[in-house]
């Protein structure tokens, strides 16, 4: 019963001792990785554009937006007329994406 409980012992250290090890590398990993430098900059903007109704304004919009830099990820809503673009505010902002809307020949607005 003795060794028993003595290897039982010896497994639960030894389980604590890798359980402590592999966190660390595993902070170590978390802490070294660069995304939340990049999450830091990302920012949504919402364009509320009316005039938008068919594929082809899809199409167009879609086109004068994607000419920006920094744009990471761009929905266009025909329903509810809303465009959602999220971007790198180090590379764009909320008015040259909104610009770009108007300059596809649209009226537009920022609505957050």
């Amino acid at each position: 019963m003795k060794i028993i409980i003595c290897i039982f012992t010896v497994f639960i250290l030894f389980n604590l001792l890798n359980l402590s090890t592999t966190n660390s590398q595993n902070f170590n990993f978390t802490t070294n990785m660069t995304l939340t430098e990049t999450d830091v900059t990302q920012k949504i903007v919402k364009i509320k554009c009316t005039e938008m109704s068919c594929d082809a304004c899809k199409r167009s919009i879609t086109k004068s937006i994607n000419q920006l830099q920094g744009i990471n990820s761009l929905n266009i809503d025909l329903e509810s007329k809303i465009i959602t673009v999220i971007y790198d505010d180090t590379a764009t902002d909320e008015l040259s994406i909104l610009n770009a809307v108007i300059g596809a020949g649209y009226e537009a607005e920022i609505i957050e």
